[in-house]
């Protein structure tokens, strides 16, 4: 998988033709989940497609209009930011897996939780978002290009907005960034609930280190957990990103004594340049 060119190539699709999963794509696909269940700090989600035949209802969906949808990846993570961030950077990597196989996939963090009846909630457990897969039509409705437009999916805010230098609290332009400017673009590239991009990356290049920080950018996306999920998706484009360009690291959790307050952002984790 190149992975830039995945990341580029991906894109919300919300017209699905009704059709099942191939058995060759889908055994694929489940085989990349369970290679890839163990997350941050080895938590596991073990995620499953489900797929919904004519019989059963088509799920309502507070968000964009989707048409079509049938099949669905969804998981358990515990009620607490960190799971729901571990769960947002795991299920990404099988997004971006679909992405390459010419899955079409859309990320939705509100809906019915009950339509799903083959997954059993336990107590202080919840399913923080689900992703739609399937094969979409090949070109884009005008109810595509309209929502697509509403919610400002194709717009991202600039490098000045989102990555800064830890100590002088400046911006970060691609040209000090060097060789992790293609890990930190790609983060800037990364889907979010309503495109709020609620990240923010501080680099200390004193100790080598990223640290990234939650910015609540939506009362009702905060509320519901989504913009942890969005850390999630974030920290898994620069970890994918850095190591494709041979940059190897790894993440950890600082305490708050090594990891300074900023302002009202929320300290999330820290990539260990090695």
């Amino acid at each position: 998988m190149n992975i830039i060119e995945t990341i580029k190539k991906r894109k919300s699709s919300r017209t699905f033709n009704k059709v099942s999963l191939k058995p060759a794509d889908k055994r694929d696909l489940e085989s990349f989940i369970i290679e890839n269940s163990t997350g941050l700090e080895n938590e596991v989600v073990d995620f499953r497609i489900i797929e919904k035949n004519d019989a059963d209802k088509q799920m309502k969906l507070d968000y964009g209009m989707i048409k079509g949808h049938n099949t669905y990846i969804l998981g358990m993570s515990k009620s607490s930011i960190d799971s729901r961030v571990n769960y947002g950077y795991l299920m990404e990597k099988v997004v971006l897996k679909a992405t390459e196989m010419n899955i079409s996939t859309c990320w939705v963090g509100i809906f019915d939780s009950t339509y799903f009846k083959e997954v059993s909630i336990e107590d202080g457990f919840e399913i923080p978002g689900i992703v739609i897969i399937g094969y979409s039509e090949d070109r884009q409705t005008y109810q595509d290009k309209y929502i697509r437009f509403t919610i400002n999916a194709s717009k991202r805010h600039s490098w000045d907005k989102l990555f800064f230098n830890y100590k002088l609290k400046t911006p970060l332009t691609p040209e000090y960034a060097k060789k992790y400017s293609d890990s930190l673009e790609m983060v800037r590239l990364a889907p979010s609930s309503g495109n709020t991009q609620p990240w923010r990356v501080f680099f200390n290049d004193s100790a080598n280190e990223f640290h990234f920080f939650k910015k609540m950018k939506n009362k009702r996306y905060e509320l519901r957990g989504l913009h942890d999920i969005d850390m999630g998706i974030a920290l898994s484009h620069f970890e994918l990103t850095s190591l494709q360009n041979g940059l190897s690291g790894r993440w950890i959790k600082q305490t708050k004594e090594n990891v300074n307050s900023i302002e009202d952002l929320q300290y999330i984790m820290t990539w260990k340049c090695e």
